[in-house]
């Protein structure tokens, strides 16, 4: 089960959300399969989430507005000529505009002087798909659970999945979307303000159950409670209001249904994926600690194996390192790549992720000429270390 957050949403909140769902839904289906819970977190900053949502539900709209960020912070401070031209033809986006920084302006102001640009959308979706071509490799059925503007990365990343997957190896369910696309069934409050806001700039889906008003609200189980309607602890997963069960049910259905597609690849340790944006033969290198090296000249290593190797396009190629507490070596594994042949100036991505932990570092190069089987770029040094009672932790340096 992966988590989609939504805006304003630390890291350390969205895996609240996702500790919680772990809660309620176990570690185990029915037949006794596994379920294993990881975090899609797309970055946050305060303000910078705003933008980004306003950005990408306007994309959604036929691209209107796409990339015009400095309009958004024109119409704050007051509006002027672009804006005034823009809201002239669209009057309901000023009317969205001013719910949001009303409702939102102590949270965000002080984040109003670190917009960097372009919102991390495009490095949130390379780091989900390199992700989610390593659960296909390994066999993985996927739930994706997106809550608010996590639903404008989850259906992009199930476009990507549901491409390379067997339709009963995927499901969705959307949890007050902020997207007017929908990939699976949804659960939306009538008095969610946030989403009710987007109405005014487009459609979203339909509402599917009351809530009752503030004054009249339980707590969820943070103990807290949310004006706008739209908080997952507070509204969606808040076991005391009647919607929570429909969230629940719809993810308890999603998760009994699924079916697991052929595995390719075994889950490790840790892993590296690696993936590159076209054609060619881009190969994976890594050395071990004891500088054993393995590539697909030698597949085997002392701590680790290349079961997956990819020599047309695209890859995925996967390294796993063994869970074996005898096999696996402390110290350091480096991880390189090397344009085999016909890959010139392809982007090669490599995510290094944990058993325990999931993504650690996702990285890209641009690849050079072929060098046959010398690598050419070393994207990851991970570092195996031994804690006491035997445990091993990972780590990149």
């Amino acid at each position: 089960m992966a988590f989609f957050n939504g805006v304003l949403t630390t890291e350390q909140q969205a895996n609240a959300v996702l500790q919680q769902l772990r809660r309620l839904h176990g570690e185990t289906r029915s037949d006794g399969d596994t379920i294993r819970y990881e975090l899609f977190y797309n970055f946050t900053n305060g303000f910078e989430d705003f933008v980004e949502t306003f950005d990408q539900r306007l994309k959604e709209q036929n691209g209107l507005l796409a990339q015009r960020f400095e309009l958004f912070l024109e119409s704050l401070r007051g509006g002027g000529t672009w804006w005034s031209q823009i809201t002239g033809r669209i009057s309901a986006t000023a009317q969205l505009l001013k719910s949001i920084s009303d409702a939102m302006q102590a949270d965000t102001i002080h984040n109003l002087t670190q917009l960097f640009g372009n919102p991390p959308t495009s490095l949130n979706y390379q780091e989900h798909r390199s992700r989610i071509d390593n659960f296909i490799v390994e066999g993985k059925k996927l739930l994706f659970v997106a809550h608010s503007q996590g639903n404008l990365f989850v259906n992009p990343a199930f476009d990507y999945a549901s491409a390379k997957l067997p339709a009963a190896s995927i499901r969705v369910v959307h949890i007050a979307p902020a997207s007017p696309t929908l990939r699976g069934q949804h659960v939306l409050a009538d008095l969610d303000l946030v989403i009710n806001g987007l109405r005014l700039v487009g459609t979203v889906p339909a509402v599917t159950h009351t809530i009752p008003g503030y004054l009249l609200r339980p707590p969820g189980a943070n103990g807290q409670t949310d004006i706008l309607g739209h908080g997952m602890f507070e509204i969606y997963i808040n076991q005391n209001l009647s919607i929570s069960q429909a969230v629940k049910g719809l993810i308890n259905s999603g998760l009994e249904e699924l079916v697991a597609p052929p595995a390719q690849a075994s889950a490790g340790f840790f892993t590296a994926t690696l993936t590159w944006n076209g054609t060619g033969d881009v190969d994976t290198h890594v050395n071990e600690p004891d500088g054993t090296h393995v590539w697909y000249g030698s597949k085997v290593g002392h701590s680790g194996y290349l079961d997956v190797d990819n020599t047309v396009a695209n890859g995925p190629e996967h390294y796993y390192a063994s869970c074996d507490a005898n096999v696996l070596q402390t110290g350091d594994y480096t991880i390189a790549v090397a344009n085999f042949n016909q890959a010139d100036g392809r982007t090669a991505t490599v995510q290094i992720a944990s058993y325990l932990d999931g993504v650690l570092g996702t990285r890209s190069v641009t690849l050079g000429g072929a060098t046959g089987n010398t690598p050419s770029a070393t994207l990851f040094t991970v570092h195996v270390s031994k804690a006491d009672h035997n445990r091993f932790n990972v780590s990149l340096n």
